[in-house]
């Protein structure tokens, strides 16, 4: 019981970790929100997904903490469902 209870919280990092991973190539929060960022403006001009914008997003979030970058990605996900 006490192992389950500890290794709970662990294979919920690592899943979360991989799900990060899978979707934007990264685990970092600010890279993966560069990612985000760069998507949402491609999607948005309607440009392919080569495009340079995620140069100029990753200059964006190289300035701001790991706390930030997690709660802006978190905001970005939680418009994506909201516009379902």
């Amino acid at each position: 019981m006490i192992r389950t209870l500890f290794a709970l919280p662990v294979v919920l990092v690592l899943l979360a970790a991989g799900a990060m991973y899978g979707s934007y190539g990264q685990v970092d929060p600010c890279r993966a929100l560069a990612v985000e960022r760069a998507r949402v403006a491609q999607h948005a001009i309607g440009l392919p997904l080569e495009g340079g914008i995620e140069h100029w997003t990753r200059l964006e979030t190289s300035q701001m903490s790991t706390g930030e970058c997690t709660s802006d990605l978190l905001r970005s996900w939680r418009a994506r469902l909201e516009q379902r």
